[in-house]
């Protein structure tokens, strides 16, 4: 019976490995890799039975969209060549990683034995730095491309979350020049002064993440790498629905509410 198991590698390199991906890339007959972080690449060959990159398939691609759906047909031939197959992506496996996931699901459909075990994304690693608890007011969390191409609406009372703007609008690995488009959206909801942060998590335990306080009028001013995400604290919430209170018998004395803005550093 064969066998794919799916696996992330954190962001903070070799460091953000779990003890039980490391057994399954120690352990799989063959192991497929795409990640970023050099140091990290190096330990898998190390430590792996045999170890492929995924990279020649990646950037022989001119566009993505072709990248990831050459990937997933490589890992769907892998699986019926190996035993026991790993499959690691950068962060999380299904973060951002649709090749991983769709080659899960084809396994699946055709009854195979296909997992996916949970990894440490940016998102974990944005919580933390900027000190978020994402239940608090709630978390509004997308890609660029996508808030702007279906027009969805924002709730600025919730945290919002917007990834890979670098890719806005682009169908290959080039680096957008539409932040002015993106900034325009944004000011359909929040005025020019709001403070938005520019967000980078650290790829070495020994580094410092980018965050880089700054006014929506200046965010196409700013450089962008492709980690890039940009973070929008919430607005304040002043009202209070009467009408759920008491259907929800609730005494105010005995909650703590969600009323106080993550605010941004003056």
């Amino acid at each position: 019976m064969h066998k794919l198991i799916v696996v992330g590698s954190g962001i903070k390199s070799v460091a953000h490995l779990t003890e039980e991906t490391k057994r399954i890339i120690q352990n799989s007959d063959k192991v497929l890799y795409l990640v970023n972080e050099e140091l990290l690449k190096q330990w898998i060959v190390r430590e792996s039975k045999s170890a492929e990159s995924l990279e020649p398939i990646y950037f022989n691609s001119t566009k993505r969209i072709d990248a990831y759906t050459n990937i997933t047909s490589e890992i769907v031939r892998s699986y019926y060549q190996y035993t026991n197959l790993c499959v690691v992506f950068y962060g999380h496996p299904t973060v951002f990683a649709e090749s991983a996931l769709q080659a899960v699901k084809i396994i699946q459909a055709e009854k195979g034995n296909a997992i996916v075990l949970p990894a440490i994304s940016s998102m974990d690693c944005l919580f933390s730095d900027l000190q978020i608890d994402p239940g608090a007011q709630g978390c509004f969390s997308i890609d660029a491309t996508e808030l702007l191409i279906y027009e969805r609406k924002l709730d600025i009372q919730s945290h919002a979350i917007l990834w890979q703007i670098a890719n806005l609008g682009m169908f290959n690995r080039q680096k957008t020049i539409k932040l002015n488009v993106l900034k325009d959206y944004l000011s359909n909801y929040y005025s020019n002064e709001q403070q938005i942060c520019l967000y980078e998590a650290a790829l070495y335990p020994t580094q410092k993440p980018r965050i880089e306080w700054l006014k929506l009028s200046s965010l196409e001013e700013v450089e962008i790498n492709p980690i890039s995400s940009l973070y929008i604290p919430p607005s304040p919430t002043t009202k209070l629905s009467t009408k759920y209170i008491e259907l929800l018998e609730i005494d105010l004395d005995n909650f703590k509410l969600s009323t106080e803005t993550h605010a941004a550093p003056k």
